[in-house]
Formats: structure tokens, sequence, C-alpha cells
């Protein structure tokens, strides 16, 4: 067991080495400015998905508000989701255990403690909580 722990940490070290220099020199790059063609075009979709028409253009009072708002709605949608997820997880699945869903005010409370990430749980998670979940 001991050959194999040293050949994976060697594996990994020596992978480490091999592409330091190069993605080093890429990210490097990127923060001056000198973008290559791909990273050009995927940020281009990403621009046009979010709206943006010019994006060196800075943000003025109107683009913060709905920046604030689209980091609500985000935060929202998250709890809705995750909320839904621990009320219907026995129903889900990767669930091999058939752990049944929380109670409401559980799974509210396990929601809101993950958006608002204060992570305070009051349940065990290994024994009650699918994989999915």
């Amino acid at each position: 067991m001991a050959t194999n722990a040293f050949l994976l940490i060697a594996s990994f070290l020596l992978v480490l080495l091999v592409i330091a220099k190069p993605l080093g020199l890429f990210i490097a790059r990127l923060i001056e400015g000198d973008m290559p063609s791909f990273v050009t075009k995927i940020e281009a979709v990403l621009w046009r998905f979010s709206g943006l028409k010019q994006p060196g253009r800075e943000m003025t009072e109107m683009n913060w508000s709905r920046y604030a708002l689209a980091i609500l709605l985000f935060n929202l949608l998250g709890f809705v989701l995750l909320f839904a997820l621990l009320l219907f997880q026995g129903s889900l699945p990767l669930n091999p255990q058939k752990f049944s869903g929380m109670s409401w005010d559980l799974a509210f409370n396990t929601a809101i403690s993950f958006t608002t990430n204060t992570n305070w749980q009051s349940y065990s998670g290994e024994n009650s909580l699918s994989y999915l979940s």
C-alpha cells in the first residue's frame, strides 16, 4: 500500500511540475489582456448571453441595481430549488437508502442556512440526506 501511495503522490507532483509553467504563462497572458482567439469567442458568447453589449463599459447606478436584482433573484432561485430538493428527496433519484423527504420546517431552515452561507445544520447529513441532496 505504501508503494501505491508513493507512486500516486509522485505522479501527482510530476503532473503539477509539467503543467505549472504553461498554465502560468497562459494565465499571465490573460491578465495582461492578450487573449487567445478561443477565449475571446467564448467570452463573446458569455457577453451576449448576459445581455451586455459593451464589455469594457463601466457600471452606472442603473447597472448596479440590475446587478443587485440579479444576485437576489439568483439566491431566491437557489433557495427554492434546494428547498424543493430537500422536501422531495424521497421521490428523487440517487437515494439508495430510501430516505424520506425532510419536514417542511427543517427543509426551510436548511435551505435558508445554505443560501445565507451560515450553514447551520440540525440534522446528520449521512443519516438523513440522499446523494443528490
